[in-house]
């Protein structure tokens, strides 16, 4: 790693859960990072968390964090529906944004940041993707050390309890697709290193409008699908599988990787279902919300890490929004319509 001529200074949209657990922990023990401001909507919430991490600055709106001449990037902890807006007004006030996924309720909505100066980085926040196993993931299957991916499948669930969380409001762009069918399509693009081309999906929403369980399968042609399933109303899941044309690849723990243990990448290249050949790559444990801060704030300083634009994240966007198209009409969706 490069000397580091002076760590980035961020501000904090919003004093939300996954600021005060994940995100302000891992700019604090960045060397690349500095949390210097924090906005909520009320100046004693914003103080509160500001007090708790050491932050210096703490204000009573999202608008003085902006103003703030210091903060150069922001992170945006907003509910779903506000991602869009409030990206939009962080590059208009000159800040790189790094924006809590999904970063957009529609591809459309995208449409908000045409025209925002290109020196900025404007980024959907997929922390996973900063995993150095994740990384070497793609650097296997980009090589095809074991031939080509040709299919995708992925479990990700957690039973939600809390009536009160805005995951429960359609409005605010609840439910288990904008919650977690974001990580596992964008994932299966990440490991084709292409585009979907057709969607056929199914949901199960409650009575308040929201999708407690979807079902989704992606067709990337060339004989390509993933095939994944999402749910709010289910056991603790997070899984995923590849299988290549010589190998099965497997990673525990893919989405929360352990923090205090090694992660893993279990390869078996047996020819034949009476055996296996398993082979694991490990990788020292990580806090990825670190890894994610740290990427970003190198790859503002000008340091060729993984980065993501706003191409990326209107593309995931563009099946979300085929995936809830097919599951209202019932038949395969075009993606290429979004």
């Amino acid at each position: 790693m490069n000397h580091i001529v002076a760590p980035v200074r961020w501000g904090i949209l919003g004093a939300a859960r996954i600021a005060d657990g994940a995100i302000i922990p891992g700019l604090t023990k960045s060397a690349w990072c500095e949390p210097l401001a924090i906005g909520a909507r009320s100046k004693e919430r914003a103080r509160a968390m500001a007090d708790k991490h050491g932050i210096a600055r703490a204000y009573g709106s999202y608008e003085e964090v902006l103003a703030d001449p210091d903060v150069e990037a922001v992170y945006v902890a907003l509910p779903n529906h506000l991602h869009v807006e409030w990206t939009r007004k962080a590059a208009d006030a000159g800040k790189h944004v790094l924006c809590e996924k999904p970063a957009a309720m529609t591809a459309a909505d995208l449409d908000l940041l045409e025209g925002v100066d290109p020196a900025l980085k404007i980024s959907e926040a997929f922390m996973v993707r900063q995993q150095p196993r994740w990384i070497k993931l793609r650097e296997i299957l980009a090589a095809e050390e074991y031939g080509k991916p040709l299919s995708f499948s992925s479990l990700l669930s957690f039973m939600m309890t809390n009536q009160a969380d805005f995951r429960q409001k359609p409005e605010f762009g609840g439910g288990a697709y904008y919650d977690l069918g974001c990580y596992t399509a964008m994932t299966a693009r990440y490991v084709f290193g292409a585009e979907a081309e057709r969607v056929f999906a199914a949901t199960q929403n409650n009575d308040g409008g929201i999708d407690m369980f979807t079902s989704v399968i992606l067709d990337f042609g060339s004989g390509r699908h993933s095939t994944f399933m999402v749910s709010l109303a289910q056991a603790s899941s997070q899984s995923i599988q590849i299988v290549c044309e010589r190998a099965f690849i497997s990673l525990p723990q893919a989405y929360v990787p352990s923090r205090v243990s090694p992660n893993t990448i279990a390869i078996d290249t047996s020819a034949d279902h009476a055996n296996s050949n398993i082979h694991t790559l490990e990788f020292p444990a990580l806090d990825q919300y670190e890894e994610e801060v740290t990427n970003f704030a190198r790859a503002i300083r000008g340091e060729a890490v993984p980065y993501f634009d706003m191409k990326d994240a209107r593309a995931n966007a563009a099946v979300a929004d085929a995936v809830f198209a097919s599951a209202r009409n019932g038949t395969w969706i075009d993606v290429k319509g979004y």
